[in-house]
């Protein structure tokens, strides 16, 4: 079934396993678990910055916007964003603070593309 309301977007996962500032292996985040789908808000991400803001569900099961350490993220790709929830939370930031996402245009999705390819790019 196709959806009428969505829009392009960046998603990626929580890494499995990473290690933390205390040197010691962590699975996810203090915020998400090991494997959690993000969306990220890349059209306000500074490539020098070590985080980025992402909308996830979090370990209490709430969807959430949480800033998250760039080196916490695998499996960067450009995708529809579909979830009502995410959808909700991206309309309200676009509307309450001004922030801008992507839309549903071929150039919106190129856009989603150059982020991945530059995301690609920093991490090497």
């Amino acid at each position: 079934m196709e959806h009428t309301n969505w829009r392009f977007g960046v998603v990626a996962n929580i890494t499995q396993q990473h290690i933390g500032e205390d040197g010691n292996p962590h699975r996810g985040t203090k915020a998400f678990t090991a494997g959690t789908k993000v969306y990220l808000a890349g059209k306000h991400w500074d490539s020098r910055s070590d985080s980025i803001s992402v909308i996830g569900r979090n370990r209490f099961g709430r969807i959430v916007l949480q800033s998250t350490p760039v080196h916490c993220l695998e499996r960067v790709r450009t995708q529809r964003i579909c979830k009502p929830h995410v959808l909700a939370i991206i309309d309200y930031l676009e509307t309450a603070d001004g922030w801008s996402w992507w839309a549903r245009t071929a150039a919106d999705r190129s856009e989603t593309e150059q982020f991945v390819k530059a995301w690609e790019k920093r991490l090497k």
